[in-house]
């Protein structure tokens, strides 16, 4: 029994032993070897593939996201490029070299997948770097990661602006192997963010990675077929800052031309006052317009409530000058009959003037009352009985209106009519941008 014991005890000492001297025999002279034994050996060629059909797999880590214009249809997002793929002719043994596991080797010195980024618009070119390091382990795995500023087209739909979500790609193809020589495959199932950073203006959503292929006829008419992978990046639109700075603005200034139609016409600022804000009105729109891409794919909200905007604006400059014509009539030409009618029968009832949309006469239109005004209602009715007013009768009498009185009451006719437009359409606009705008994040998520 005890010689037993000791027998393992002495085993169990020398397996530790061999391992501190497998750890300390390494030295540069072993990895040295392995270098001219693999790649300086006349079997080793880096303009051959290592296999029939190579399956590299290709992830993106993203850094930062550093802008996705609207204007340009572009993103820019920093991070590196990680490849992996299998070298044969790259094997060794570990103990019988050192204890060396991996080794690193030079783009020059080693084959390498031809990788594109398809839908660049920065730096069309092949992703190389001949400063970057190779690392090699002893199963002939090869690792490149390769840091890299992706500035990618991006189709940027404004519908929502800005309660926007958008979905950028950044494409990977193969450029010189075809798909029956070099697939792709993607390293993870989604972009790695790990290390990414937050941004201001948009926040990182969501990822997918999307397996596709691009087919290309040569001149001979021979189709040809490149593996692809789309890495598609979902950002979201931080909107607190253009609710401050764009939908507030935008929506007080749409009611600010409502209240035209409550400034008096006396004041002689009606129309100096419409033509004001409906200049401000065309400045915003030029703002917003700017700075959204010039498409016809997606048409904003926000640019359709401005035109809205825009076109209150211009009836409001119009319709202020039918009031002042109106008002300025000379007082001895009779108003027509039509005028008359439309006035109590629409004008009056729909805006309520002085509360006659909750009484009518006879006629089914709202009139005038006279209550003891002997000599105003003299002036404007001949047939109502001079007894009746010396009696102090408070009968409702059906009296023409004045021109004057005409003017008034279709400016007040104009101003509900307006208000009640402009609260049902921006109401209408705030929900549907923040309810389509959910609804587009949720379904991109």
């Amino acid at each position: 029994m005890f010689t037993a014991v000791m027998y393992t005890t002495v085993v169990s000492v020398a397996m530790l032993l061999l391992q501190v001297i497998n750890v300390e025999g390494w030295s540069a002279a072993n990895e040295l070897s392995i270098r001219s034994t693999k790649f300086a050996a006349a079997s080793y060629d880096r303009l051959v593939r290592p296999a029939d059909v190579m399956t590299v797999k290709v992830g993106i880590s993203l850094i930062s996201i550093n802008d996705v214009s609207m204007v340009d249809q572009s993103m820019s997002v920093t991070g590196w490029l990680t490849v992996e793929w299998e070298d044969s002719r790259i094997i060794w043994t570990p103990a019988s070299e050192g204890n060396v596991d991996h080794i690193y080797a030079l783009d020059k010195e080693i084959w390498k997948p031809e990788l594109f980024i398809d839908n660049s618009v920065d730096d069309v070119s092949i992703l190389q770097d001949d400063n970057l390091l190779f690392r090699v382990t002893e199963t002939g795995r090869v690792d490149w990661e390769m840091p890299q500023i992706f500035v990618t087209s991006c189709t940027i739909d404004t519908t929502y602006y800005p309660f926007d979500t958008q979905e950028c790609a950044i494409d990977v193809t193969s450029w010189a192997y075809t798909q029956a020589e070099l697939v792709l495959t993607h390293l993870r199932d989604k972009v790695n963010t790990e290390d990414l950073g937050e941004n201001g203006e948009w926040t990182f959503t969501n990822s997918r990675i999307e397996t596709s292929s691009i087919q290309e006829t040569t001149v001979n008419g021979v189709v040809e077929t490149f593996s692809l992978l789309k890495f598609i990046i979902v950002l979201t639109r931080r909107y607190d800052f253009y609710m401050t700075n764009v939908v507030l603005p935008v929506v007080l200034t749409s009611f600010l031309i409502v209240l035209v139609f409550v400034l008096p016409v006396d004041s002689g600022e009606k129309v100096s006052y419409a033509l004001t804000v409906l200049l401000a009105l065309a400045v915003l729109l030029t703002l917003i317009a700017d700075s959204m891409p010039n498409t016809s794919l997606n048409v904003s909200i926000m640019s359709v409530y401005l035109a809205f905007t825009l076109i209150m604006g211009v009836l409001a400059v119009g319709l202020s000058v039918v009031v002042l014509r109106l008002h300025h009539k000379d007082p001895a030409e009779p108003v027509p009959a039509f005028l008359q009618a439309i006035t109590k029968g629409v004008f009056v009832r729909i805006g309520c003037w002085r509360g006659c949309c909750r009484g009518c006469c006879r006629g089914g239109g709202c009139c005038k009352r006279r209550n003891d005004r002997v000599e105003e209602i003299n002036k404007e009715s001949n047939a109502v009985d001079t007894a009746q007013n010396e009696a102090g009768s408070s009968e409702e009498v059906c009296s023409d209106y004045s021109w004057t009185e005409i003017a008034a009451i279709f400016d007040w006719f104009l101003f509900v009519v307006f208000f009640f437009v402009t609260c049902v359409v921006s109401v209408m606009f705030l929900v549907l941008l923040r309810v389509g705008g959910a609804i587009k994040e949720a379904s991109a998520s």
